[in-house]
């Protein structure tokens, strides 16, 4: 796009490429479960509410990280924080978008997701750690330690972020 050229929403929110990054592994085995769909896409809501959060913790953090705090950055931090608890709430609430789906529907595609697991959502874990959640504090999942079950480029990027 030119400098010329407007602005165009899809364009700008990227959505072709957003859109097109539901990926069913059950329609990847011939095999399409209807209600996997929706399971994509509430994880892939979950995520971006998660990449949010990381940034506004991460400003918020940046305003504290001063010698002395300036009054108006108060303001900055109190909004941006109230901005955080608006997305818990939100996050909370997909959860009544995903029982919409039954056990049993999630039983109909599960086996064609394992091992993959919510617990390996690397961002949640680093917002975990920026939030003050300590290793020693974790429970662990099967004797294993909230690291085990990610990826190298992963388990490196939170553990970078538990050791700040």
């Amino acid at each position: 796009m030119s400098a010329s050229e407007p602005l165009y929403y899809a364009s700008y929110l990227q959505l072709n490429r957003l859109l097109s990054s539901q990926e069913m592994e059950s329609a990847k085995h011939g095999r399409p479960v209807h209600d996997e769909m929706l399971f994509i896409i509430v994880h892939q809501a979950y995520e971006l509410w998660f990449k949010q959060i990381d940034w506004e913790l991460d400003s918020v953090m940046e305003l504290l990280s001063q010698p002395a705090v300036d009054e108006k950055d108060m303001g900055t931090i109190v909004a941006r924080l109230r901005r955080i608890v608006a997305i818990q709430g939100l996050l909370i609430d997909q959860v009544a978008v995903l029982e919409t789906m039954t056990p049993m529907d999630f039983l109909d595609f599960r086996d064609f997701l394992y091992p993959a697991s919510g617990f390996q959502s690397a961002q949640f874990r680093v917002v975990e750690n920026k939030l003050g959640l300590r290793r020693e504090d974790r429970l662990k999942l099967e004797g294993a330690v909230y690291t085990e079950r990610l990826n190298d480029d992963d388990r490196a990027r939170v553990e970078e972020q538990e050791q700040r």
